[in-house]
């Protein structure tokens, strides 16, 4: 009679073969998709904040520019003006940061001569991301308002947001309106 000793030799098991059944390769698929819908999140999240503190960072400098100038002048600027470079807005809307009035609202080569001297010629700029889903009326970045002769305001946008943020010591003078990609905001200067 022959017996077989090799070392592992079981007549009665089936041979086995190594790697990864269905369910461990969906366990693994869904797991990375979970990581990858979070991650996705989360950036956006944080490119949102990013759009948002640079408005907030750009408006306060032009306020800030804006006040000066009345201190100085004794008067506020003469025209109203999107707040930015001449490039902040192009590319679409015709560079227009507001809804069309007119001519519709766009970045003043008056308005940045009158505030040069304040602000330099590195103009701050807002975010320009649309927060509206109309093709007509945009709305992005921020721009100086002369309602009246004594009524000046500051107009922002802000992206995903529900309240407007507060902005160097401006009183958010209509709460805002909501659109669908965030919030127009009204900040008032001077006025009623």
């Amino acid at each position: 009679m022959c017996i077989n000793r090799d070392v592992g030799y079981n007549p009665g098991m089936k041979k086995t073969t190594s790697g990864f059944t269905i369910v461990e390769l969906l366990i693994v698929i869904v797991v990375i998709g979970i990581l990858a819908a979070i991650t996705i999140v989360a950036y956006n999240g944080i490119q949102t904040r990013a759009e948002n503190a640079k408005t907030v960072a750009a408006v306060s400098a032009w306020v800030k520019a804006i006040r000066m100038y009345e201190a100085d002048k004794g008067s506020w600027p003469t025209v109203n003006s999107c707040l930015g470079a001449p490039s902040t807005y192009l590319g679409v809307y015709s560079g227009r940061c507001w809804p069309a009035e007119a001519s519709g609202w766009v970045v003043n080569p008056t308005f940045l001569t009158q505030m040069e001297p304040y602000i330099g010629s590195s103009y701050p700029e807002p975010s320009s991301k649309n927060i509206s889903d109309n093709l007509v009326s945009q709305y992005r970045g921020a721009m100086f308002y002369r309602a009246t002769t004594t009524d000046m305001q500051i107009y922002a946008t802000f992206l995903g947001v529900t309240t407007c943020p507060s902005i160097g010591g401006l009183p958010d003078s209509f709460s805002g309106i909501s659109q669908p990609g965030g919030r127009s905001c009204y900040y008032r200067l001077a006025g009623p």
